[in-house]
């Protein structure tokens, strides 16, 4: 990850250093305060947000995502330069197991939900829709607190809990982190639970992450087939 609070610089955020084409790329991008907001770079989209910091907001935050085209090993994507001192950061993420469809389809804008807390990231609901998928929780926190790993949630376990922490960027610092789950039901629901740490102003944004669309309900013409892998997160690459 990385960040800026210098004036008219641009938020720049690097690419995981191999990305295949047909990977999807997301991208959690926080702005400290609540009366700016990142720009979407060419080719990306923005698939939710703002979505608030805290219940009192104190910071805002987004996910942006884009099909990989095998263009962006180590990539700097610049998320605009609006914010003036406010803090900004961000991070990107690869994941793998795309079969067919367009980006809507990997990560259907109906699965997305947040959560502002006054105190902990909690863990989102969500529902995955074809087997394989994963839920996806991007999570952060107005402060540099080291975020433990969700604990308390049903239906599945939370992995991952990449991190990204620094105390230089807003008045107290941020952290970013994402989770992923595939829920116990495959395809099912995973709810509750949080990061209980240092209480400090919140958010999560949850979401599915799903290699094809789901086939037609029974009944229904089927228009070729549809294969289901499991997603995996980043393919052991560094995430930056």
């Amino acid at each position: 990850g990385d960040g800026t609070e210098t004036s008219g610089a641009s938020l720049n955020l690097v690419a995981p250093a191999v990305v295949d084409a047909n990977d999807i790329l997301i991208a959690h991008v926080l702005h400290t305060g609540t009366t700016t907001a990142p720009s979407t770079p060419a080719n990306w989209s923005l698939l939710y947000g703002p979505a608030n910091v805290g219940v009192t907001a104190t910071a805002r935050h987004w996910c942006f995502g884009k099909l990989a085209d095998g263009t962006e090993d180590g990539a700097t994507i610049g998320f605009g330069t609006a914010g003036g001192t406010n803090g900004r950061a961000g991070r990107i993420y690869s994941f793998s197991g795309y079969v067919s469809g367009v980006l809507a389809d990997g990560v259907p804008a109906a699965s997305f939900s947040d959560i502002p807390h006054a105190t902990d990231p909690q863990g989102p609901s969500v529902t995955t829709t074809i087997a394989g998928a994963r839920a996806v929780a991007l999570m952060c926190q107005d402060d540099n607190n080291t975020p433990p790993a969700i604990t308390g949630m049903s239906g599945g376990t939370w992995a991952e809990n990449a991190e990204y922490v620094d105390a230089t960027w807003g008045p107290q610092g941020i952290q970013i982190s994402v989770n992923t789950a595939i829920p116990t039901a495959d395809p099912g629901t995973i709810s509750g639970g949080a990061q209980v740490a240092t209480n400090d102003e919140a958010g999560t944004i949850g979401f599915e992450i799903r290699p094809s669309v789901p086939p037609p309900a029974a009944g229904q013409p089927t228009f070729g087939r549809f294969i289901a892998v499991p997603f995996v997160p980043t393919r052991g690459r560094s995430i930056n």
